[in-house]
């Protein structure tokens, strides 16, 4: 029974009880002046104009997958007829996140829309590592309580707290990967379109020079068959042309020499 008091005391008494909001505070307070690294989540939203859209998404995709990227959504639909669009979701590391924004920026596709932001946790953070640390030494202290206590009502009591405890170091382990998943990874939206204008234009253009083509072409041989004809024509009716030319002709001189003599 002294055993059960002792452990009673020292687990319920108020002297308990402060020490180890003591020992949180401090683990808290130590964790956050010691803590200077930025933890920032980057985004980013684009939406460009391409020429070629089943082009451009391959390049986005193979440059992703090169700097060790992954696409986490992607999805395609036409808008009227010929009109490819679609998005993709890509997770970059964070280091290549400005260099990905750079490259699509210098590249010479049309940059319709653009977006990008950063939210700091960093102080969400060091409270998460701080409360985790001082839920620890909660953890040990109720840990430690439980093997010396001899009393079930009292075993009952540490136990269910013991049990709470350690599912809220569940849930800020669960949140504290998250953060850290989301800060090594940087989330990209790109909006890719395909402009059927101009490229209905290109086609119209080089539609124009094949029509001119054509015509040139077309008319080469209607002179030719022209030309043709024609020589068809005179062949054909020489055995007549022919005595009439010479008729003609004998007709002509007779009568300029007749001039000459008369004069």
């Amino acid at each position: 029974m002294d055993g059960d008091m002792s452990t009673s005391k020292s687990y319920g008494g108020e002297r308990g009880i402060e020490e180890m909001e003591m020992a949180e505070e401090a683990v808290m307070m130590d964790s956050a002046v010691s803590n200077d690294n930025r933890k920032v989540i980057y985004h980013g939203n684009f939406m460009i104009e391409v020429k070629d859209y089943q082009k451009a998404r391959d390049e986005i995709q193979k440059k992703v997958t090169s700097v060790g990227g992954y696409i986490v959504d992607s999805y395609y639909y036409e808008q009227g007829e010929n009109q490819p669009s679609g998005s993709m979701v890509l997770r970059l590391p964070k280091q290549e996140f400005q260099p990905m924004i750079s490259q699509l920026v210098a590249s010479d596709w049309k940059i319709i829309e653009q977006q990008t932001s950063g939210n700091d946790v960093t102080e969400e953070y060091v409270d998460l590592e701080s409360r985790l640390k001082a839920k620890r030494v909660v953890e040990e202290r109720l840990l430690s309580f439980m093997n010396d206590a001899t009393n079930t009502e009292n075993l009952l009591k540490i136990s269910k707290e013991l049990a709470q405890v350690q599912a809220e170091i569940e849930q800020m382990l669960g949140r504290k990967q998250y953060l850290n998943n989301q800060v090594e990874y940087a989330t990209l939206s790109i909006h890719i379109q395909e402009n059927s204008l101009a490229t209905s234009i290109q086609s119209e253009d080089l539609n124009t020079w094949d029509r001119s083509k054509k015509l040139f072409i077309d008319t080469i041989n209607v002179l030719i068959k022209a030309s043709s004809s024609v020589f068809v024509f005179l062949i054909g009716l020489s055995p007549v042309i022919i005595p009439i030319a010479f008729l003609l002709f004998i007709f002509i001189y007779t009568r300029k020499k007749n001039q000459k003599l008369n004069q």
